[in-house]
């Protein structure tokens, strides 16, 4: 490889490295082509993109851009990051059916906001409901108190039209 097309690839993976949801990493020695781009689909129809990389070429440009974070380890053995465009939790379940149904990938490590994660981090995010859950569980969190007491508020005037009504029941019957 010639020094301008391993000088696009740093600029690309530091592109990654900058503009991204999530990173994760893994190790790809039992892929093999064709399986690669089965996987590049599915993981281009949520807005993610799958990288094969030198280390080498990888390690340049982490070392620029992460440089508070010891990735050697990483970036040992056939190393493959994927990049989140979007949604790392989509991402990371998408990446859990794959090695589940192709047995290809194992994951090592994952960035997440700056923050370096381990593989089980990584499938604990994969076993989170979608954004879209937890947004519905998050709003009807806030919606429940609001409904109790509404419930409460309109009970409140029967309450005392029932108590009214049966002091009135009371008087009547003690008059007679």
């Amino acid at each position: 490889m010639i020094k301008k097309e391993k000088e696009l690839k740093v600029d690309i993976l530091k592109q990654d490295f900058s503009e991204n949801a999530g990173l994760i990493f893994a190790d790809h020695s039992n892929m093999k082509s064709e399986q690669s781009m089965i996987i590049r689909e599915k993981l281009d129809d949520i807005d993610a993109t799958l990288r094969i990389v030198k280390n080498t070429l990888a390690s340049i440009a982490a070392n620029e851009y992460f440089k508070d974070m010891d990735l050697a380890e990483i970036f040992k053995g056939h190393t493959s990051i994927i990049v989140s465009h979007k949604d790392v939790i989509s991402t990371a379940k998408v990446l859990k059916d794959i090695i589940k149904e192709y047995d290809v990938l194992k994951i090592k490590a994952g960035i997440i906001d700056g923050r370096l994660i381990s593989s089980q981090d990584v499938e604990r995010i994969a076993s989170l409901p979608s954004r879209e859950v937890l947004l519905a569980q998050i709003a009807s969190g806030l919606i429940s108190p609001i409904f109790a007491l509404v419930s409460l508020l309109n009970n409140l005037p029967q309450k005392l039209v029932m108590t009214l009504a049966a002091i009135q029941k009371e008087k009547e019957s003690q008059t007679n």
